[in-house]
Order: C-alpha cells, then sequence, then structure tokens
C-alpha cells in the first residue's frame, strides 16, 4: 500500500510540475540547456547514439516480446508485466494536455519527454520482473535501470530536443503510475511469496 500512496504522490508531483512549466521556461532549464550547447560536437555526437539505442523502440520490442512470452508460454507474470509495461508507457499521452514547446522547432510536445517515457517505462518493468525472476541480480537490475535512465535524460537535453523538467516529469510520471499498476497487479512488493524468487 505504501508503494502505491508513494506512486499518487509522485504522479501528482509530475501533473503540477507539468502544469508549472508548460508556459514558462524555468531558469534551470534555460541553464542547463546553455550548458548543453557549451557542450560541443562530441557531447552531441555521443548523445545522438544513446538516443537511437535507447528509444521508444526498445519499449515497442519490450512490450511485443512480453505479450509474445505471456501467449506462448501462458504465464501471467510477463502478460502483468505487459499490462505494465503499457501502462507506464502511456503516461506519454499527457504531453497533449501541457502542450509545451521545445527548445528547438518541433512538431511534437515536449512534456514529458518521449524518449525518456519510454526507457524509464522499460527500466521500470524490468526491475519489478527482476524482482520476481531473479531476485539476486535485483541490486544490479536498480543500477543498470537508473543508469539507462539518466543516460537517455542527459542526451535529450544534449540534442535540444528537451528541456530538463520534461525529463524529469517523465521519470516522476512512470514511477509513480508504475507504482499505481505494480500495487494492483500485485506485483508489489516485488517477489515476495513467489516460487520464481532465487536464493
Amino acid at each position: 500500500m505504501i508503494g502505491a500512496l508513494v506512486g499518487v504522490v509522485l504522479t501528482l508531483a509530475s501533473v503540477v510540475l507539468g502544469f508549472t512549466v508548460h508556459q514558462e521556461v524555468p531558469a534551470v532549464d534555460r541553464e542547463l540547456h546553455q550548458a548543453a550547447l557549451d557542450l560541443g560536437p562530441t557531447f552531441v555526437d555521443t548523445a545522438a547514439v544513446v538516443s537511437l539505442v535507447l528509444s521508444p523502440g526498445l519499449a515497442t520490442i519490450a512490450l511485443l516480446s512480453l505479450v509474445l512470452r505471456a501467449l506462448l508460454a501462458r504465464d501471467a507474470l510477463p502478460a502483468k508485466g505487459a499490462v505494465l509495461l503499457a501502462a507506464c508507457w502511456s503516461t506519454l499521452f499527457a504531453r497533449h494536455v501541457y502542450q509545451r514547446v521545445r527548445p528547438v522547432e518541433f512538431p511534437k510536445w515536449a512534456y514529458p519527454s518521449g524518449h525518456v517515457t519510454a526507457v524509464t517505462s522499460v527500466a521500470f518493468t524490468g526491475v519489478v520482473l527482476c524482482g520476481w525472476l531473479a531476485r539476486r541480480h535485483f541490486k544490479l537490475a536498480v543500477a543498470l535501470a537508473c543508469t539507462a535512465v539518466l543516460i537517455t535524460a542527459a542526451s535529450r537535453v544534449v540534442l535540444e530536443m528537451h528541456w530538463f523538467t520534461d525529463t524529469v516529469g517523465a521519470i516522476l510520471g512512470v514511477v509513480g503510475v508504475g507504482l499505481v499498476v505494480a500495487h494492483a497487479l500485485r506485483l508489489l512488493p516485488v517477489g515476495v511469496g513467489s516460487r520464481r524468487e532465487q536464493s
């Protein structure tokens, strides 16, 4: 229940942040945007590679894999994982409510970041499933998930595709909704009482 309550708080924080920044760019966004411009072409090239690998395509592959696994194995866990991933990823549609413009001209709204929403959705779902399937690797999964999300967020700012707060809002929204949905699916606390748990 605590996880679900934390999820509600994080989701509300994402909503409040979205309405706070959707019309006026805060100082932290302007400063970090300028800092990103000062990094130079090497960082831009690296960020482009990161955005290519850690992208919404990753979430598509993960979702299809979970659905296929659930159908072939008739296993409830991957099915729940697919529902969790889809619910987390669906927070992207909130951008149509805020309609925030990007640092550069682009036909899609900025808040929340699509790349960060997708990668965070995969990361969150992966961590939850790891808690059920390979508990001994849980800490490693959390570390890898956090690293992937932070690298993705940084790459989007460096590429001038998003403001810093776009990435923060994406993380808050995904983790918030993820905690609520994971609680509803009885996936929290992770691995408790599971026969799949590995010591």
